[in-house]
């Protein structure tokens, strides 16, 4: 009898130890959702009427947690293309929907801090894609974000985008100011879908500021690509100073939450930094353009990703994950 519990047991713990992470699912990052029905109020602050009328360039803090954990999430609030005037001391609503859910979840109201900030805690969630609302009740705006809940060793690939995605870095000034669309440099669709294709978590990781979140994923929506989890730093000195620090941080806490980020995309001499620093390894990591192979990354020769496709990513094993 001792030796058959034993055997269930070995059994049991081998299968625990075997078990695959959950495989992200494309279709449920690509899907337009609605925003919530969220009822008008009166502004908590007075004084927010005055600049509420300017465009709003709201934005949710993606995270990536692993399931059975509790999160905090955090939104911010900013009005204004040129003053980015922070939303100061006024009601907010937060709203959560599951990849199963017919309809958005209230889960908690917060006031915004000085810096236009307001947070919420979400409970342990069970792995898979949400996708979050944060609300103005005052003037009806709002922006959605994404939490990915992930198992343990998820795998996934990490891109950059100017320079990396897009065609160069100086294209996200036309892309913020409306004036044209980002150019893609060539095969970028390509090399993103592929591996989505292949079982990856597709992450995006970039030193534009967070004001850019929202034509980011706008321009990611443009490329029919699946938003997935989109970083961005919080302030200019970070974006024009510490890039290779903020991104090497960035890196290791999502190693650190879970995710096994096999490889790595970038272009310019802060990324591959980043890259050798956070341990990606060099032949993981892969850098384009003029300064591609800096740090001792795989450099991509050209200005294009159709050949790497064929040699690098058609040959890479597909994901471990189900």
């Amino acid at each position: 009898m001792k030796n058959t519990c034993l055997v269930a047991t070995l059994f049991t713990t081998t299968l625990s130890v075997q078990a695959l992470p959950k495989c992200p699912q494309p279709e449920v990052m690509e899907r337009t959702m609605a925003p919530p029905n969220v009822a008008k109020a009166p502004y908590h602050n007075t004084l927010n009427r005055f600049i509420t009328w300017l465009p709003n360039y709201h934005m949710i803090h993606d995270e990536v947690t692993p399931s059975g954990q509790p999160v905090t999430v955090t939104a911010k609030f900013d009005y204004g293309s040129i003053a980015h005037k922070d939303l100061e001391f006024e009601t907010v609503h937060f709203y959560l929907r599951g990849e199963h859910d017919a309809d958005w979840q209230f889960i908690a109201q917060a006031i915004t801090n000085h810096d236009g900030k307001a947070s919420v805690s979400l409970p342990p969630l069970t792995a898979g894609q949400y996708r979050l609302y944060a609300a103005v009740p005052a003037d009806g705006s709002g922006t959605q974000g994404f939490l990915s809940v992930i198992d343990p060793n998820t795998p996934a690939v990490l891109f950059d985008i100017d320079g990396t995605l897009t065609e160069s870095d100086a294209e996200q000034i036309g892309d913020y100011t409306g004036i044209k669309r980002a150019e893609p440099k060539e095969a970028a669709y390509a090399l993103v879908r592929r591996y989505i294709d292949l079982g990856y978590q597709p992450i995006y990781l970039t030193a534009r500021v967070y004001w850019y979140a929202k034509g980011t994923r706008s321009w990611l929506s443009w490329m029919n690509l699946p938003q997935g989890y989109l970083r961005t730093s919080l302030s200019n000195e970070t974006s024009l100073f510490r890039t290779a620090e903020y991104k090497t941080a960035q890196i290791n806490q999502l190693k650190a939450k879970g995710l096994n980020i096999v490889r790595a995309y970038g272009n310019a001499k802060t990324d591959a930094q980043a890259f050798i620093n956070s341990g990606l390894g060099a032949s993981n990591s892969f850098t384009i353009g003029e300064e591609a192979g800096h740090f001792g990354t795989s450099a991509i020769l050209g200005n294009s990703y159709r050949e790497h496709i064929t040699q690098e990513v058609d040959t890479f094993p597909p994901a471990q994950c189900e």
